[in-house]
């Protein structure tokens, strides 16, 4: 097990410090799919007692990011396509109508941060920075929200499709769009920027849900990970 231990921020809960290392360390596939675990061993990594280690697998749980199984053990979820496509749906369709009503908008409060998260993605395609790159895609799509004065949907999402960070990364490991996704969020925001709604609507689907396209390649490529290979 490659269990990687956070720094606890200041005044954090245990609950929640156990669910963000355990969320951080199922994302980037340190726990992997299929990997059983325990309150045990997490208690140890974390030196924590085992009661906010079982409240915090009680969220794991209900986010679909472990599996539960009586009697047998806990495991880390396999990848399943057709829950990535339901939650995806999910997000797809509460960030097309916020592209819609931010091309409504008469300025943008958050112009630069946009074009500078675009340039830092730029610089750091090619460095394999994984986890910076996740990091700006998920500040680029949250500014949506944050532009519309919405500084809560973007956690609701976040907590909601946490099981799809995976995948986009396994896309980003596998290169299977190269740098095609920055392009996508420079269309976005020229859209954006020339108040053309329907194509902004209409490249933003295809950016988010181009995923659906690729997890077949990602599970030919990554078949211990999913659903039917366990």
């Amino acid at each position: 097990m490659n269990f990687k231990v956070l720094d606890k921020k200041n005044k954090e809960k245990s609950k929640e410090y156990v669910i963000r290392n355990m969320v951080y360390n199922i994302e980037f596939l340190n726990l992997e799919p299929g990997e059983k675990i325990s309150e045990n061993q997490i208690s140890e990594f974390l030196n924590l007692s085992r009661t906010p280690i079982r409240e915090a697998f009680y969220n794991l749980k209900s986010n679909l990011l472990i599996d539960v199984k009586p009697q047998i053990g806990t495991f880390i979820s396999y990848l399943d396509i057709d829950v990535s496509k339901e939650l995806l749906f999910f997000r797809s369709s509460l960030e097309e109508k916020a592209v819609i009503e931010v091309c409504n908008k008469d300025s943008l409060d958050y112009l630069n941060v946009f074009k500078e998260i675009i340039e830092k993605e730029k610089t750091l395609h090619y460095s394999n920075n994984i986890e910076e790159l996740i990091s700006l895609d998920n500040r680029f799509h949250n500014l949506l929200f944050e532009e519309l004065g919405y500084n809560k949907i973007p956690s609701i999402i976040e907590d909601n499709t946490s099981y799809l960070v995976r995948m986009r990364i396994l896309r980003l490991k596998a290169n299977i769009r190269e740098t095609n996704y920055i392009d996508e969020h420079e269309n976005i925001l020229t859209c954006i920027i020339n108040k053309d709604k329907e194509n902004a609507s209409k490249i933003l689907r295809y950016h988010i849900n181009e995923l659906v396209d690729d997890m077949n390649l990602l599970k030919n490529k990554y078949p211990r990970y999913f659903k039917n290979n366990n």
